[in-house]
């Protein structure tokens, strides 16, 4: 578990490193063009420049030739105005190199990070150790204006394919469900603390409807995108949390963003989900907001290991277990009877812990 001394501590590292980065550099590196030097309004230098993040994700015409992003110098932040995606400089790269992690990109720009007066080599080799280590995560994620969402919660119906899964309307509105027709994928906008910080597009399988062109990844995820250090659908259940304080606070844990969705529709709002089976220890530091949480992961291997490390990771006052139908998960369910069942069945987590201990003996004396 991340501790708060834990999270001070990266992000007092996070921004060090954040501000060894040179603004002017890190454009030129990626050859940002039409570049030119304009004063902010607080007296800071803003490097105004054809959109960067429009050759990975386009969204201007005519490769953005009247300029229409910045970086700010001093602040080392990034703003799209067209788009409204806006973020640090670490943001920017890992929308450049297409990674969803902030370690994952960090060694990309090593030799742009300049060690400070006091500082020799080994400043380099100490930050790619650091980041680099699991559990290591962006402190502040990107945020997109809303106004990037407008094509498609303009399209109120669910697709036929969420109507197939027994997706309502009233899930679809309070989620912002859409359907990116270009790409064919339903899409899963992804608010965290008050901003959009991104989506996943699911792909929508063979049926009664044109299938999306490619099924590998069933979900494919915006640059950037910050899946290690939120879950999605934790706003809800946190603005629920504060605001009954006087009750035992409770959280469902799977794995999909689908499976929220299909909880909204039956009428279980406290359902959130951690984009797949791999749990991050920001995850659960997160989940660590509430005071109960039942985890309901798929029976697969992955989604095994990832219940093990809810079930150890977790040190909240009551942690549950659902045993997982085999192929079957809370998305797959009909009705709310049926969920709750699963929910009823739940065991305590350390009977799971002896379950596992049991199973470690089993396979040391085979």
């Amino acid at each position: 578990m991340i501790t708060g001394m834990q999270a001070l501590a990266d992000e007092r590292l996070y921004y060090r490193y954040l501000h060894s980065l040179d603004a002017r550099e890190v454009l030129v590196h990626y050859g940002a063009e039409h570049v030119t030097e304009q004063p902010g309004e607080d007296g800071t230098t803003e490097l105004v420049h054809s959109c960067l993040i429009d050759r990975v994700e386009p969204h201007h015409r005519n490769r953005d030739a009247n300029p229409s992003a910045s970086v700010n110098v001093e602040k080392r932040k990034f703003i799209c105005y067209a788009s409204q995606w806006r973020g640090d400089l670490f943001h920017l790269v890992m929308k450049m190199e297409g990674k969803e992690s902030f370690s994952e990109a960090l060694l990309a720009v090593s030799d742009l990070i300049h060690a400070g007066p006091d500082d020799d080599e080994t400043f380099k080799d100490k930050l790619v150790r650091t980041m680099a280590a699991p559990g290591a995560y962006t402190v502040a994620p990107p945020s997109y204006g809303e106004s990037i969402l407008n094509p498609w919660i303009q399209w109120t119906m669910p697709h036929p394919y969420l109507t197939s899964r027994g997706i309502t309307e009233e899930a679809v509105e309070m989620l912002h469900l859409g359907w990116d027709e270009a790409d064919n994928r339903i899409v899963f906008p992804h608010f965290f603390k008050g901003q959009l910080v991104g989506f996943q597009k699911r792909a929508i399988p063979p049926g009664p409807w044109p299938e999306s062109a490619e099924q590998d990844p069933k979900y494919k995820s915006s640059l950037g995108f910050p899946k290690a250090e939120t879950l999605y659908g934790y706003d809800y259940c946190r603005t629920r949390s504060l605001m009954d304080m006087h009750k035992m606070t409770h959280v469902v844990v799977v794995e999909s963003p689908m499976s929220v969705a299909k909880a909204y529709s039956l009428g279980i709002p406290y359902v959130l989900a951690t984009f797949g089976a791999k749990v991050t220890p920001s995850q659960l530091a997160l989940l660590h907001d509430f005071a109960s949480v039942t985890v309901w992961f798929d029976d697969d291997p992955a989604g095994r290991a990832g219940e093990r490390t809810l079930v150890n990771g977790l040190s909240v006052s009551k942690v549950l277990v659902v045993d997982p139908e085999p192929g079957r998960d809370l998305g797959d369910c009909s009705t709310r009877e049926e969920v709750q069942a699963m929910l009823d069945s739940a065991v305590p987590a350390f009977m799971k812990r002896a379950q596992y201990d049991a199973e470690k003996v089993r396979k040391g004396m085979r």
